[in-house]
């Protein structure tokens, strides 16, 4: 079935009119306008074995409406079968999963100067803290069947099915020897980390992709929150560190950060009360977050799903990241102190 004909699966008024919009890197999204002028997003998957998981991220989504949130979810609307999902065959032959919700109100403000903007920063940690305050009260979820769930960021070789060996995998990029060498070295200190973390801070149900191209904002006001796709159980702190690692990422090593970071951590912590334990393991948490990330990265990479120019740029992306936690761990340490 050729997409443009997709609107009959759902009770909705056709045809549509189809645009792309800017989707993540695991789905292709469209802009659907109905005949009767309403909008809607279109969520196309390639991966057939996605399906449970987007069961238990719709579920998710549901459980977290029901709690009334102060800005918009893109909850799935049941297709005519009464399901959420649609499978089909696309006009190139290959089955594909689709979801349809409704278009939600805002923007993406994920360049400067939207996200550098010290209210909308504000206002982006006030809804990431209500957001897991909820997360921490839902009831439990029955996952669907088939549903297997994500790893941890703890459990770095289990991102992606070949980067069973973050070591190994180092060898492969396209780094020149003292970049690998700096990346062996990023890496042993971030996988001895992993098990003082973990048995150590608290857990929980958490977002663990909140920056700023995951948000809607209307003037300087969040309106919605995007992408649940890798919100699963993992540190309760993580979704801090990823929100800060994003917000001020233009800013990193001007010396123009802190006061954007103390904004969004002092918002964040007033709503969400952290222990002095999770603020001291910041560094840490940070250093596991883009290990994580380049691990999966690395696994799309050997995939052949990035090229070798995006490859080196993620590489340099990383050693730079770890040059400015190094460099101002301890001001970090006690700037995240002051917040409380």
């Amino acid at each position: 079935m050729n997409i443009s004909n997709l609107w009959e699966a759902w009770p909705i008024s056709g045809p549509w009119h189809l645009s792309p919009l800017l989707g993540g890197t695991n789905n292709m999204m469209w802009r659907a306008d109905a005949a009767d002028g309403q909008s809607y997003v279109l969520r196309l998957s390639p991966n057939l074995d996605h399906a449970p998981r987007m069961r238990y991220e719709a579920q998710l989504l549901q459980a977290l409406e029901d709690k009334d949130p102060p800005f918009r979810l893109s909850v799935p609307l049941k297709a005519t079968s009464g399901d959420i999902l649609v499978s089909f065959e696309h006009e190139q032959g290959a089955r594909m999963i689709a979801t349809l919700s409704p278009l939600l109100p805002g923007t993406l403000h994920n360049q400067p100067p939207e996200c550098h903007d010290l209210l909308s920063a504000s206002h982006a940690a006030l809804t990431l803290a209500w957001l897991d305050k909820a997360l921490a009260t839902l009831p439990d979820i029955q996952p669907p069947d088939g549903y297997i769930p994500l790893p941890t960021f703890g459990e770095l070789a289990l991102w992606h099915p070949l980067v069973s060996d973050p070591f190994a995998a180092v060898e492969r990029l396209p780094a020149d020897r003292e970049q690998a060498k700096q990346l062996r070295a990023f890496l042993t200190e971030v996988l001895e980390s992993v098990p003082g973390l973990y048995a150590t801070l608290p857990q929980q149900v958490i977002h663990r992709d909140y920056d700023p191209g995951n948000i809607l904002m209307d003037q300087q006001q969040v309106t919605a929150v995007l992408d649940f796709e890798f919100a699963g159980r993992d540190l309760r702190v993580l979704d801090l560190c990823v929100a800060l690692s994003w917000w001020p990422v233009q800013l990193l090593g001007t010396g123009k950060e802190w006061e954007l970071i103390d904004v969004f951590g002092t918002a964040y912590t007033r709503q969400m009360a952290l222990s002095k334990e999770e603020l001291l393991a910041l560094p840490a948490v940070f250093r596991l977050r883009d290990a994580t990330s380049l691990m999966h990265r690395t696994g799309r990479y050997l995939a052949g799903m990035e090229t070798v120019d995006r490859m080196q740029r993620r590489v340099e992306h990383s050693l730079w990241r770890e040059a400015w936690v190094s460099t101002h761990q301890q001001t970090l340490l006690d700037h995240a102190l002051a917040w409380a």
